[in-house]
């Protein structure tokens, strides 16, 4: 009883969601659907904190990562190669910050743990997102943005369900105790199934093989994204990142497979756009 009240609870926390998604989406049109993807990295910025500098009492420290973090992703939404160099020099601002405020302590590893923490969450909510927001602007790109929402959420539903019914046998206890491989399957079952709504419906102008392919590669990478989430918390000793979505826990919880999947999908647009050219 308690698991289906648990996923009764999400599935309304995600529906609210939606609505507010597409509440956007019809009065703003794809600029609403960016403004979202801005919004979610603030949130998960934040949370992410909350996860990396659970024991950094640093303000400076933290401000600067929150900052520089929003930076590398706003101009990363512009022009990824430009995104690359800010995230370098972003990471070496860090660094020097970090340098400065530390070295009189003398305590080595934590001046190095605060760079590695940086430089990992710069990549994760500033860098990531944006190739989400970018596939916005690709040739048909509301599409494709409606693609990866759906092969992630499909696919996390299915592993939800594939795992609390037939799931036995563990994927990485040490990390996620309640993940199971059944529950794995049903993820990629899930989310090519997507993937052939998106192509029947949306995407009926590309091959439905590389559709369908690509839907089960950046389904099972998105996986890792929930891993690679979790991973982080299990470390930090949190339970979620946040608060803010009932059955979720916070936006960092809800977008990490979609984090993971973006760049896979950007990728296969952008192979799609030269075989076609």
């Amino acid at each position: 009883m308690t698991t289906w009240k648990s996923f009764l609870t999400r599935a309304a926390s995600a529906i609210v969601a939606l609505a507010i998604i597409f509440a956007l989406y019809y009065f703003l049109k794809i600029q609403g659907l960016k403004i979202i993807i801005a919004v979610a990295v603030v949130f998960s910025a934040w949370e992410l904190l909350g996860i990396l500098f659970k024991s950094e009492n640093s303000f400076l420290l933290k401000g600067a990562f929150f900052a520089l973090t929003l930076f590398v992703f706003f101009v990363s939404t512009m022009a990824l190669n430009l995104g690359a160099i800010i995230f370098a020099l972003s990471m070496i601002v860090l660094t020097i910050i970090s340098l400065l405020q530390l070295h009189k302590s003398g305590d080595l590893q934590r001046m190095t743990k605060f760079q590695a923490h940086s430089a990992l969450g710069l990549m994760y909510v500033g860098l990531l997102p944006s190739f989400a927001y970018r596939l916005l602007d690709q040739e048909a790109g509301l599409s494709w943005f409606i693609y990866l929402l759906a092969v992630v959420f499909a696919g996390d539903t299915m592993a939800y369900c594939f795992g609390v019914l037939i799931g036995k046998h563990k994927v990485m206890p040490t990390v996620s105790p309640k993940k199971t491989w059944e529950g794995s399957f049903g993820g990629i079952v899930g989310s090519v199934l997507a993937g052939f709504l998106c192509w029947k419906f949306l995407l009926v102008d590309y091959p439905w093989y590389f559709i369908l392919g690509l839907a089960a590669v950046s389904g099972f990478v998105g996986q890792f994204g929930d891993f690679f989430e979790s991973l982080l918390k299990r470390v930090a000793d949190v339970k979620d990142s946040g608060k803010i979505m009932p059955g979720h826990g916070g936006v960092l919880d809800r977008i990490d497979g979609v984090l993971f999947a973006s760049p896979v999908i950007l990728l296969g647009v952008v192979i799609l756009s030269h075989l076609s050219s």
